[in-house]
């Protein structure tokens, strides 16, 4: 059966690599359709090349048709984003814009939302999940590069990722239906199927639109472990559906209510270990990247992650005449619970409790409700003032439960209860005098304050009191803290379609509480906070049918935030120490030399690091970085480039071919715990090597069928795209690019 679906999918993908012509770019691909994209990054509809400020959009049709349905599957196509760490468990706070990041367990530095709705915490405790959203019921993601802490509020240091979804439209009944199947060079297979219809209720007044998809990704990654399943262990389930109802009883109000479930089943892990030479005692020298058991191949107790998330949201729009204003309501909950083989790092538990043959699984259950506010009033954009006001509150309830497991016995080594809060208020503005029809200036402010508690109780077992010291009881801790983040940008219009600007934008994290009570460990700890420098040019060439974009900046990071531990307590806590600035270009464009061809390349060149050395308090666990030392994940040189032709077969089809490079350069993981130039088992820092991927596209398409099929990775390559060894204290863990993976979609709209 596997052999048999590989076959048909092989075949199909390679007839359709024949034909010509692109869904992405479906439109005839002209300078004028091209420079007409259409963002909502500053809380309003703008064409991209009319923003001051360096945004990527990336469509769902590119998504869906190319199965990018990971944050791991597209980043690399947005180059100044980047992957660190390499856990299994997909943390917000891995993902890094223009190098801004520390690697490690502290809080988020890129905002997450979907819509105008945040998803990320900005409490460090909370460790917020990556939520992958499905690509079944949005528009578009748009990446806001540089800091967005005035109109989006705090952990929005580096950028911004913004899910923007498909609102129901009163007016016309439509649908959609789409299967699609795939497989894996070496591995399973992986299906997909999603739908969505539009259903004008009232023409003009309510409209109800209805998605939902079930999908289950294709695994490659044996297991060794002969007390296992043995074979593509890798399996990921992933399902869930949104319901939005639009009513409109007035031409002047209008009324969004939404509700989105996704669930995502994920077993094995996607981490191999690396690295036979570095076996388990002092090594020196550069850790290479081979995987220790084998290509594909890891040995790992059964191993799964559940990541439930929920989010009811309503908006209101009121058409004041002078103003409009917007009301944004919103409660979400994620649930994370996972059960993962941690072995390789506290193997020392295994002989502590006589089980040299064992296994050690470390239980995750993290829980986070949030409901957030925001209203805000805009004026009308006719004149020569343009103003918008705001304010916003969110309550968080966080907590984050862990235990120890040592198996095949069960007995539980370590458990840590630990429950918080985080409370915030923030009021904001926005204003844009335009001096002349050519040059305005954007001034922007925003006051936020947060409260904080945290507290916990940690329980450890006899035999492993000596690597975690005893339980304690902590009692609870509580901080408060405020901030105020500012923006200066002055816009000139060269001509209609071309547009200089320069930016000068601050952003924070919030601080908080640490562990009360336990010596030698601070209370708290405090924001950190960056200013950003940016100019940036815009425009298009009608002549060329081109357009473009180019950006060169400079972030100035201050009062960094670190993770670190207590050596007698064994206490994790938070802390504040060193300065560091990210500087760089950024370069974009879309081409259409002739008709029917859209080009279209973006290239970052990055120089992240730290201006002083890492500093960490007497009696912590040290974090070695220097002055000069790349920031983690953050490759010098990063690229993307695609091109797609499009053209009509007969009267009412149409074909398209394309195809996509990406280069990621060379990167660093997490500072380490060890020395620069130490002999211990797993040395120092990891350096990560570079890597390209070439990716294919193609198919058939008219108004209402759809066929499309892909190749991702095309040269199978083993890119490293993260990796860890927990600061130099265990083996060395890498996740890889996907083998190549061959798929095809069929879509019927109505």
């Amino acid at each position: 059966m596997r052999n048999g679906l590989k076959a048909i999918l092989l075949a199909g993908s390679g007839g359709a690599c024949l034909l010509a012509g692109s869904v992405v770019h479906a439109q005839e691909a002209d300078g004028s359709v091209m420079s007409e994209i259409v963002v909502t990054a500053q809380k309003k509809s703008e064409r991209l090349l009319d923003v001051p400020v360096s945004v990527a959009a990336v469509s769902a049709d590119s998504l869906v048709q190319q199965n990018l349905v990971q944050f791991r599957d597209f980043y690399n196509r947005v180059p100044g984003i980047s992957l660190s760490g390499g856990g299994t468990e997909q943390r917000a706070n891995g993902v890094a814009i223009r190098g801004v990041t520390t690697g490690g367990g502290t809080a988020a530095t890129v905002a997450f939302t979907l819509d105008d709705t945040p998803l990320t915490s900005g409490a460090a405790s909370a460790q917020s999940p990556l939520l992958d959203i499905d690509p079944s019921d949005l528009q578009r993601v748009e990446v806001l590069r540089g800091p967005q802490g005035t109109l989006y509020g705090a952990s929005s240091l580096g950028g911004l990722v913004k899910y923007v979804t498909v609102s129901p439209d009163a007016q016309d009944f439509s649908g959609r239906v789409e299967v699609g199947g795939n497989t894996v060079a070496g591995g399973g297979e992986g299906y997909s199927v999603r739908g969505a219809v539009n259903l004008p209720i009232v023409r003009d007044k309510i409209a109800l639109r209805v998605s939902g998809f079930t999908r289950r990704d294709p695994a490659y990654l044996d297991n060794v472990n002969v007390a296992a399943e043995r074979g593509d262990i890798n399996k990921n389930k992933v399902k869930g559906g949104r319901a939005a109802l639009l009513i409109k009883p007035t031409d002047n109000l209008s009324i969004d209510l939404s509700a989105m479930r996704q669930k995502s089943n994920f077993y094995g892990t996607p981490q191999i270990r690396v690295c036979q030479s570095c076996g388990t005692g002092a090594y020196q020298g550069a850790t290479n990247f081979t995987p220790f058991f084998g290509d594909l191949k890891l040995n790992i107790a059964p191993s799964q992650r559940e990541v439930d998330f929920k989010l009811y949201q309503g908006r209101v729009n009121l058409d004041l005449g002078f103003a409009d204003l917007t009301s944004v309501s919103a409660w979400n909950e994620v649930e994370s619970a996972s059960d993962l083989d941690q072995t390789n790092t506290f193997r020392f538990l295994l002989g502590a409790f006589s089980a040299p043959t064992g296994s050690v699984s470390l239980i995750n259950a993290d829980k986070t409700e949030k409901f957030s506010q925001e209203v805000r009033l805009a004026s009308k954009s006719d004149g020569a003032l343009e103003w918008l006001v705001g304010g916003f509150y969110t309550r968080e309830t966080i907590s984050v439960d862990q235990i120890l497991t040592v198996r095949p016995a069960g007995t539980v080594a370590y458990t840590s209860l630990a429950p918080s809060k985080f409370e915030e208020k923030a009021v904001f503005a926005d204003v844009t005098y335009h001096f002349t029809p050519e040059f305005d200036v954007q001034v922007g402010a925003r006051y936020s304050s947060n409260d904080q508690t945290s507290g916990g109780v940690t329980t450890v077992a006899t035999p492993a009191q000596r690597f975690f010291g005893p339980g304690s009881s902590e009692p609870q801790a509580k901080s408060s803290d405020n901030a105020f983040t500012w923006l200066v940008t002055p816009r000139y219009r060269i001509s209609p379609d071309t547009m200089a600007y320069l930016r000068v934008a601050t952003g924070y994290r919030p601080g908080g509480p640490n562990s009360a009570g336990v010596t030698g460990v601070p209370l708290s700890f405090g924001s950190d906070k960056v200013i950003s420098y940016e100019a940036g040019l815009k425009g298009a060439l009608p002549g060329l049918k081109a357009t473009y974009e180019a950006a060169v900046f400079q972030i100035d990071w201050d009062d960094i935030q670190l993770l670190t531990t207590d050596i007698t307590s064994q206490m994790t806590y938070y802390t504040n120490g060193s300065t560091a600035r990210s500087r760089g270009v950024e370069l974009s464009g879309r081409w259409a030399p002739v008709r029917g061809l859209a080009i279209e390349a973006a290239g970052t060149y990055l120089d992240a690091k730290l201006s002083d050395p890492l500093r960490w308090p007497v009696g912590a666990s040290p974090i070695y970085g220097a002055k000069g030392d790349r920031l983690p994940g953050s490759a010098k040189v990063s690229g993307s480039l695609s091109a797609d032709y499009n053209w009509a077969i007969g009267e009412v089809y149409s074909a398209y071919v394309g195809g996509g490079l990406a280069y990621v350069g060379q990167r660093y993981a997490e500072f380490s715990n060890n020395p620069p130039g130490t002999s211990t088992a797993y040395g120092a820092r990891l350096k990560l090597p570079s890597y390209t991927t070439v990716d294919l596209r193609a198919g058939i398409y008219s108004n209402d069928w759809r066929f499309a099929a892909y190749i991702k990775n095309l040269g199978d390559k083993r890119g490293v795209v993260e990796a860890t060894t927990r600061g130099g204290t265990s083996s060395p863990q890498a996740i890889f690019l996907q083998p190549r993976t061959v798929g095809v979609n069929v879509t019927r709209s109505f």
